[in-house]
């Protein structure tokens, strides 16, 4: 019996650490499949991508593309088109900044050839470890298809750095313990033993492949196999078998990773995780009191080893189950089991305060992304993705509650003569001006959004006219008066705008389409005025109709 306890203690240790294993190697990597997913379903990089002549396309393109450059944790981002061929690329360093188309790939270059295999798998996301030749990189790629629903546009992404990311996940070295990352087909994608990785892994055929498989016996690599379809089947579970490395018997934990598509596989030899003489005193301690109970001493047995043990057996299932086993300390005696309980204690604390502080760390990050998500770096008010949430949400609470409000749409006058003439830091410091005068102005609910190079967006919560044309006006004749440092003064900066509030059926795109007129309507007046758009009712045929906003 002491020896069934002491081996289901080692496994579900074990267990622990494969968890912990798959917590770390997920850290570094989930924030940026995520943003790589959103990079992908941008609608200004599927528009340019279907029609990638188009100059003004490209352009909107490229701010986009430098966009998410800037929340990527590695500043860097690829597209790959697959009409063209065409490959832009930009890194930390901007390096590339007005110069990101960098070559085109050709199906008949072997270091192209990830390209077509990501396109011919036909998988929306793939993760690779491969050198970038033109560029003189070796990194994690993040690759993520471009689709236009069936058709496949091309592949965006971005990389990690490699031996930044081993040793983000790396944990502290232990003889006897190795960790991979391996991918559904078993090729090893990462290793502390750089040798050991699978670079390229995508292009290659599988006897080219190194792969987990070639380090067991046929027989091993079967039931290792067995075990990483179990995994896929039970995602969050760890898959416990014993197998036989370099003459060794080891203990292996296998757990899916179904963000990513790959696998966690820890290997700990049996006499690193059990040594067999550390349980020495603690059999012959079992053997005396079995020895003491038959001589009827049986309360002083459930005193001191029987229920010492439960409560031992019952933290073990505690911690597999992974729940807090803090509420009831163990009992730490000075004999054998007592220091064996002290052991499991201490592993029980240590494995309780990395579960916090991991958990902390998610929640830290997790904030951290949607902050950045949903805000402009320049000016600190929304981004476009920002103010778009907030448009449907006030719409979601139109419909269900009949509260309406408006919109004001701003676009500062000639803003690219300020930055012609007086240069891009004197632009942003006219961004950085107007947004903060725009922020002064509003109420504590209401919000103002960058919603694009120098256009701002403004949600009203008002159904009164008298309030959204004060507000414009206000707006248009405080920021004439706003000191810039670098612009000559009075009323060098100006600003034309335009609102609408949501009234009857209309949606919100109506209700952008109709703002968007009325600005349009105060470029083509001549500038420097706002213009209400309350006439509006699903925007055909208004007073808006006729010449169209003057292009800055």
């Amino acid at each position: 019996m002491t020896l069934n306890i002491a081996e289901q203690w080692a496994i579900r240790q074990f267990s622990t650490q494969v968890r912990l294993e798959k917590e770390r190697s997920l850290q570094p990597i989930i924030r940026e499949v995520a943003l790589a997913r959103q990079f992908a379903e941008s609608q200004i990089i599927r528009d340019w991508a279907r029609d990638e002549d188009n100059p003004e396309k490209l352009a909107r393109a490229l701010t986009e593309m430098e966009s998410f450059r800037s929340n990527f944790a590695d500043q860097s981002f690829f597209v790959a088109l697959a009409g063209s061929g065409r490959y832009f690329h930009n890194n930390a360093s901007n390096q590339y900044a007005g110069n990101e188309y960098r070559y085109t790939l050709k199906a008949d270059n072997p270091d192209d050839q990830w390209f077509y295999s990501i396109i011919a798998q036909n998988r929306d996301m793939h993760l690779n470890v491969n050198p970038d030749i033109p560029l003189q990189v070796t990194k994690l790629w993040i690759d993520v298809l471009l689709r236009d629903g069936d058709r496949i546009l091309g592949v965006v992404g971005t990389g990690l750095e490699l031996t930044e990311y081993i040793r983000q996940i790396s944990t502290t070295p232990e003889p006897g313990v190795h960790n991979f990352l391996i991918d559904h087909l078993g090729a090893v994608q990462v290793s502390n033993d750089l040798s050991q990785i699978d670079f390229a892994s995508i292009t290659k055929t599988a006897p080219e492949q190194k792969t987990i498989w070639q380090m067991f016996s046929r027989e091993d690599a079967a039931n290792l196999q067995q075990a990483m379809s179990h995994a896929q089947q039970t995602p969050g579970d760890v898959v416990s078998l014993r197998l036989v490395s370099d003459g060794d018997d080891h203990l292996a934990g296998i757990i899916y990773l179904p963000e990513i598509d790959w696998y966690v596989l820890t290997l700990v030899g049996f006499d690193t995780l059990m040594p067999t003489d550390a349980f020495v005193p603690v059999f012959i301690l079992a053997g005396l009191c079995v020895v003491f109970a038959l001589l009827a001493y049986n309360i002083a047995i459930n005193r001191f080893i029987l229920y010492p043990l439960s409560r031992l057996s019952t933290t073990m299932d505690d911690l597999r189950a992974g729940q807090n086993t803090t509420h009831e300390r163990l009992h730490q005696g000075r004999d054998e089991i007592g220091r064996l309980m002290g052991h499991m204690q201490s592993m029980a604390d240590q494995v309780q305060q990395s579960h916090d502080e991991l958990e902390a760390r998610v929640r830290q990050r997790t904030r951290e992304l949607e902050e950045q998500t949903q805000t402009d770096p320049l000016t600190g008010l929304l981004n476009r993705r920002g103010m778009m949430q907030r448009l449907e949400l006030e719409m979601e609470r139109h419909r269900r509650e009949g509260d309406t409000f408006g919109i004001i749409w701003l676009d500062l006058d000639d803003f690219k003569l300020v930055n012609d003439d007086f240069g891009h830091g004197t632009g942003d410091r006219a961004l950085e001006a107007t947004a903060a005068h725009i922020r002064a102005s509003l109420r504590t609910y209401d919000y103002a959004s960058r919603w694009g190079g120098d256009e701002f967006l403004i949600l009203v919560r008002t159904d009164q006219p008298d309030i959204i044309n004060g507000l414009g006006q206000r707006l248009c004749e405080g920021i004439r008066a706003v000191d810039v440092s670098g612009l000559p003064q009075p009323n060098h900066l100006t600003v034309s705008a335009g609102s609408c509030i949501l009234r009857g059926d209309m949606d919100l795109n109506q209700l952008l389409a109709c703002a968007d007129k009325a600005l349009y309507f105060a470029k083509g007046a001549g500038r420097n005025q706002y213009h209400p758009g309350l006439s509006c009712h699903s925007c055909p045929g208004c007073e808006h109709d006729g010449e169209p906003r003057q292009s800055d």
